[in-house]
């Protein structure tokens, strides 16, 4: 097996130079874990333009790394968003009770799996990643490995936690890409878009100790482990496949 570049929470942290700018390594790295930052955004909505441009800001500040999910609940104004699919939506819906919500919106910014920060209020955001960044959970040691027949197989380990931790692994398009929108809200619009998500699996429920889970992913794409609390809980901690993660 090739191992791949990944993060060492609490220990330390290795990124390839080309992929993330706002990385740091070494000793520096012990001190301040990485952010998770989610955005759920839609084509269709008037106000994501703006918010997938401040994603894109945000993925260059050091140790936050930043993901964009594509959801559907606009397109019945006019406009099939071409990155959305249900399980995106499922994956908003899961946070709403832990964040006290009780209803789904766009532009809406998930940080660590634990705030919530409308797309609209670039302070918020920024001071709910100001504010994980000095949160410092306990986080297990994650590596990403190839496994057979072209799956990648993630390996945890640490002490148990309170929890059960849900395993993810997630297939995103790394930096920019153009959409140009035909109809809707923002129909004419030639829309930005940011490490947009285009698949995402639960690969298994992680209680303590060493263990391993297999799962498929696209190799032409970044490819991520994250491990968060079930059922929408904050995020423990991230890997990526090194190498599928540069441009």
């Amino acid at each position: 097996m090739r191992m791949y570049a990944a993060f060492f929470f609490a220990i330390s942290l290795v990124f390839p130079a080309s992929a993330h700018a706002g990385a740091i390594a070494g000793d520096e790295a012990s001190e301040t874990r990485p952010v998770l930052v989610e955005l759920f955004t839609s084509q269709g909505c008037g106000l994501c333009p703006d918010a997938n441009r401040y994603l894109g800001e945000l993925d260059q500040r050091e140790n936050v790394f930043v993901l964009a999910f594509g959801v559907s609940y606009w397109d019945m104004y006019g406009w099939a968003d071409t990155y959305a699919r249900p399980e995106y939506v499922t994956r908003q819906r899961t946070y709403l009770p832990r964040l006290g919500l009780n209803r789904l919106y766009t532009p809406q910014f998930v940080v660590d799996g634990a705030i919530n920060a409308p797309g609209w209020n670039e302070d918020k955001v920024s001071d709910a990643v100001d504010e994980r960044l000095t949160a410092m959970p306990y986080t297990p040691e994650i590596t990403i490995e190839d496994g057979p027949f072209g799956s990648f197989v993630v390996n945890i380990d640490g002490e148990t936690p309170d929890e059960p931790l849900d395993v993810w692994l997630v297939s995103y398009a790394p930096g920019w890409a153009t959409v140009e929108i035909q109809a809707g809200e923002n129909a004419g619009t030639d829309m930005l878009h940011y490490n947009m998500v285009k698949s995402l699996n639960r690969i298994g429920s992680w209680e303590g100790g060493a263990a391993e889970f297999t799962g498929e992913s696209y190799r032409d794409l970044g490819t991520m482990a994250i491990v968060q609390g079930a059922n929408g809980g904050p995020v423990y901690g991230f890997a990526f496949a090194g190498e599928a993660e540069t441009d």
